[in-house]
């Protein structure tokens, strides 16, 4: 018989809480931190993305912006982000213009998931 898998619950596009614990050993100390210090960092990488001048700044922050997000869960953040890594820069404004807030739209909606499960987080 196949081993029987965790069903992710319905939110867990937006916060995977088990692909988290999974990444920090299930230590909740230790999620905790990386999940405030990657909350703590998202403004700033964002900024990134909007302050991006050349296709390396750019594919430079998407990419770490998919990186971190695949760390702490938030796959919805992870897919977007992977996403705009591979969209040509500058390539549509107005294209950039819809993921960046299609983007930061999800970002909000991550942070309230993720406060919702470890309200010690909350800044």
């Amino acid at each position: 018989m196949a081993n029987a898998k965790l069903k992710p619950n319905a939110d867990s596009a937006v916060f995977d809480r088990l692909g988290l614990e999974h990444n920090t050993m299930h230590d909740q100390r230790l999620a905790v931190e990386v999940l405030g210090l990657f909350l703590a960092q998202l403004p700033a990488t964002l900024a990134l993305l909007d302050e991006a001048r050349t296709a390396a700044e750019w594919k430079f922050a998407a990419h770490t912006l998919k990186g971190s997000a695949a760390a702490v869960g938030a796959q919805k953040l992870q897919n977007l982000a992977a996403c705009l890594e591979m969209l040509a820069f500058p390539g549509d404004s107005g294209l950039r213009l819809l993921r960046l807030q299609g983007l930061k739209a999800a970002a909000a909606e991550f942070g309230a998931a993720a406060r919702a499960v470890y309200p010690e987080t909350a800044a």
